[in-house]
């Protein structure tokens, strides 16, 4: 007798081989990507500690700039070290459950990112087309 469990099959894991055909030269493809992410974690965290410490950005359009840095951090954090994993120490194995939530990370947060975008584009389009009364239609609690 067939049941859905005889059907279905799920692999435990996955290999990545990182980019195909350059394997010899993937120390040196890490280099820019190690780069490009010590940067975006010191750039977004530089932006969040200012944003904390100086009274005179705590203003909507800064709370959208650390949103989207929190952001940045979580999607670049979901998926550079197994990239740097793979191009360092070969370490192209990855669990189903670590790919799921590797893919719903960058999923989820992509969407919420654009939605900042949105609420940041109703800010300014706000600004601009009302400015003296901007304060009194986007406050704090909105």
């Amino acid at each position: 007798m067939l049941t859905f469990h005889n059907i279905c099959w799920a692999p435990s894991s996955f290999q990545l081989t990182g980019i195909p055909g350059l394997e010899s030269q993937h120390l040196w493809l890490s280099i820019p990507f190690g780069s490009m992410y010590l940067v975006a974690v010191v750039g977004n965290v530089t932006i969040l500690a200012v944003v904390r410490v100086e009274r005179s950005l705590q203003q909507p359009m800064y709370f959208f700039l650390c949103m989207l840095a929190v952001i940045d951090l979580v999607l670049s954090t979901s998926t550079m070290p197994k990239l740097l994993g793979i191009f360092w120490f070969g370490a192209g194995d990855i669990g189903l459950a670590a790919c799921l939530a590797q893919m719903f990370l960058i999923r989820c947060f992509a969407t919420v990112e654009s939605g900042i975008f949105l609420a940041m584009a109703f800010d300014r389009y706000v600004a601009v087309r009302d400015p003296l009364h901007h304060t009194t239609v986007l406050t704090h609690a909105v």
